[in-house]
């Protein structure tokens, strides 16, 4: 299954970035848990330079919640993909004073990233935490969880893996879980082991400040 195309789900702005972002940013081409995705079919043996299974966290935001589960299972590979400037400097600050060599982030569009470098039945996992709702109406169209959206990551995870997606809003909660329903390719699980007692981020602590519901989503492939 692949997006012949698709309209991104973010649009990118310029955010305040901090010293010590600058410090990482500046030297990202360089730093070895940035990488640029170029090859066609990603290998995470060259990538991690090891077998242990991949995880696919999309969208990590300031990247806390990744350096936490990751720090947790080290056994585990994380590739983390964001957009935006500052996340990607904060967590290369976070990975660096943390000493973790189970990250590595890219800048690239998540689902040109699954159409076109992440091979078939490759993933361990997929987390999306918080992913922007895009709350009017008439932008409903730019939200990445779609039916090709499910269609396609379908593909990249294993037999038994597993789709990990939380959200604060009821109606995008509500759409999620009818096309997860309607997809057979699924089975609703109570959580993900590595989830269970997570931190909880940026973006949840400011929906629940709001009084918007968190709602978590785990799906194990058939």
């Amino acid at each position: 299954m692949k997006f012949v195309s698709h309209i991104k789900s973010y649009v990118k702005r310029n955010g305040r970035i901090t010293t010590s972002q600058k410090k990482f940013l500046k030297k990202k081409e360089y730093d070895n848990n940035f990488f640029i995705i170029s090859k066609k079919n990603l290998n995470y043996k060259e990538l991690f330079n090891n077998s242990n299974p991949c995880v696919l966290d999309i969208g990590f935001g300031d990247g806390k919640l990744l350096i936490s589960i990751a720090k947790k299972f080290p056994e585990i590979n994380f590739i983390g993909l964001e957009v935006y400037e500052s996340g990607i400097g904060n967590i290369l600050c976070q990975i660096d004073e943390n000493k973790i060599n189970n990250i590595k982030i890219s800048n690239l569009d998540a689902v040109e990233a699954l159409n076109n470098h992440i091979n078939d039945k490759s993933l361990f996992g997929i987390s999306l935490f918080f992913p922007d709702p895009w709350p009017k109406k008439k932008h409903h169209k730019r939200r990445i969880i779609n039916d090709q959206f499910i269609k396609l990551i379908s593909t990249k995870v294993k037999k038994n893996g597993f789709i990990k997606i939380t959200t604060d809003w009821s109606n995008y909660a509500d759409i999620i879980i009818k096309l997860f329903d309607h997809n057979n390719n699924f089975k609703k699980a109570h959580e993900i082991y590595l989830y269970k007692n997570r931190d909880i981020t940026k973006f949840e602590k400011r929906g629940i400040l709001l009084g918007n519901k968190i709602t978590e989503l785990s799906y194990f492939l058939n």
